[in-house]
């Protein structure tokens, strides 16, 4: 079975309280996108999860994740062979691990027969991660608690050409959010999805409700984001942001000329996807 696990941005993100389990709550609009993955499961006599990019342990890989707790629900079954070819940059806030988990498990549930509705593979997808329960469904969701909450946004397009900029710079998502600590949070602020949704169709990009609070922590530690954030707006991007804890930068373009022109220049120094909304 070969599959396609596509990448998510986030269209603003809100970080809030503290959980009682650790995390945060946040609100976020969470846009599936074209970019993907590769994924092969077959049936082996023995389980293996490989990457063709070898930075990632058999052992860490959210489809490994994704395996043992499927196995743990249904003892029977079968050991497989994950190959995963991996196109969506890493540690880059596009989601690339969780979609690969939750496609590991949607594979899985399908190959074999499982008969898992959509209810049991979100709770089970809880468990690989924060953000792989968006994948179950994807699309264009707005996602609250710890972004499993979904709530799935109709009748409204994000503009069709996007472009990703991802220069070489790791952002762990754990120290991003350690460090939010010494900034104020969103605790007592009402995410409205109406009015968020209202905007976003009168496509005013300018609203508070689409900042992303990692900016803060992450164009000061790498100004390079930054500045490459500022550069696309020039470009005539409606709307550019930090994806997730970063540390990709994309860009939300009504035209597919001012894209192109953008890429051209970014190209030379960073690694640029063109990409749709999905």
């Amino acid at each position: 079975m070969e599959l396609k696990s596509r990448a998510k941005i986030n269209i603003g993100l809100h970080v809030h309280n503290l959980r009682s389990d650790g995390f945060h709550n946040i609100s976020t609009l969470f846009q599936e996108i074209s970019l993907h993955d590769s994924i092969k499961i077959e049936e082996a006599d023995n389980f293996s999860c490989k990457t063709d990019c070898g930075n990632i342990p058999e052992s860490d890989n959210f489809g490994t994740k994704a395996f043992r707790i499927a196995k743990k629900l249904n003892p029977k079954l079968p050991n497989v062979s994950i190959s995963i070819n991996k196109v969506i940059p890493m540690n880059a806030g596009l989601g690339g691990g969780s979609s690969n988990g939750t496609a590991v498990l949607k594979g899985l549930n399908h190959l074999f027969n499982l008969s898992l509705d959509k209810n049991t593979l979100s709770l089970i997808a809880k468990e690989i991660s924060s953000d792989s329960t968006f994948f179950i469904d994807g699309g264009f969701q707005f996602g609250t608690q710890r972004g499993e909450k979904l709530e799935p946004v109709k009748n409204i397009e994000v503009p069709k050409h996007i472009l990703l900029i991802h220069p070489n710079i790791k952002v762990s998502t754990k120290t991003a959010f350690n460090q939010l600590k010494n900034h104020l949070l969103n605790e007592n602020m009402d995410i409205n999805l109406s009015k968020l949704l209202r905007e976003l169709k009168n496509n005013n990009f300018n609203s508070k409700l689409f900042k992303n609070d990692f900016e803060m922590y992450v164009f000061e530690t790498h100004p390079e984001i930054g500045a490459i954030k500022l550069k696309i707006k020039d470009f005539g991007a409606q709307y550019a942001s930090l994806s997730g804890t970063g540390s990709t930068v994309f860009g939300i373009f009504f035209s597919k000329k001012d894209l192109l022109k953008a890429q051209s220049f970014f190209s030379p120094h960073y690694s640029t996807y063109y990409v749709n909304p999905i």
